[in-house]
Parts: structure tokens; C-alpha cells; sequence
């Protein structure tokens, strides 16, 4: 619950994660002595965010331009992927939430089948 509520607290600095880590933790809680139902989940929460981040556009800048005449936005991440536009531009955050949501998928699926095989309670 202390995760919930930091998290909550500083969502828009480094809350979100602390945030989607206690209510992950909260979802699981009833099967918290079943390390292949907690640990997927939680492993899985973490890659989401770790894929996201990657591939998220963090940093935005635009060139000026003579007055009438459209400028140009580009973006980057860590990752070096260039988003860039002309004029005022967002950059999708599809990719990202697709880049997430894959990352969450392999780390659930890699995480279950270890804890298949060193046999974790439950699995």
C-alpha cells in the first residue's frame, strides 16, 4: 500500500512505476506465498515499463524558422530513434506502448518457465 500511495504522490516524476508496482503487488497479494503467480506478474510490470521507456520519445526540440514558414520538431530517445516533424509536432506513443506491451509478454513468458523449472510453489 506504501507503494501505491509514493507512487500516487509522485506520479509525474518517478511515481508511475512505484505506482504500477503496488498495484501490481496488490492484484497478486492473495497469492503471495506462489512465487509462479507473483513473480510473472511483477516481472512482467517491469519490462512494460522498461520497453516503454526505451522507446518513448523523452526529449523534444524545434529549430526556429523565418516568420511564415513551418519549423521542425525532432525527438529522440535512449534508443536513438529519431521522432521528427515539421511545425508543432507530438510524436506517437504508439510504438512505445507496443514496445511495452511486447517486453511484458517475453518477461512473463521467460519468467513462468523458470519458475517452472526450479520448481516454484504453485507453478
Amino acid at each position: 500500500m506504501v507503494l501505491v500511495v509514493v507512487g500516487f504522490l509522485a506520479v509525474f516524476s518517478i511515481g508511475a512505476p512505484l505506482l504500477l508496482t503496488g498495484v501490481a503487488m496488490l492484484v497478486v497479494g492473495r497469492w503471495r506465498h506462489r512465487p509462479a503467480v507473483v513473480w510473472p506478474v511483477l516481472v512482467g510490470m517491469w519490462s512494460f515499463v522498461l520497453g516503454y521507456v526505451l522507446v518513448a520519445p523523452l526529449g523534444c526540440s524545434t529549430s526556429a524558422t523565418l516568420p511564415g514558414e513551418a519549423g521542425r520538431t525532432t525527438c529522440s530517445n535512449i534508443l536513438g530513434i529519431d521522432y521528427s516533424g515539421t511545425g508543432v509536432y507530438n510524436p506517437s506513443l504508439f510504438p512505445a506502448l507496443v514496445a511495452g506491451f511486447a517486453a511484458a509478454a517475453i518477461g512473463v513468458v521467460v519468467t513462468r518457465q523458470i519458475t517452472r523449472r526450479t520448481g516454484g510453489a504453485g507453478a
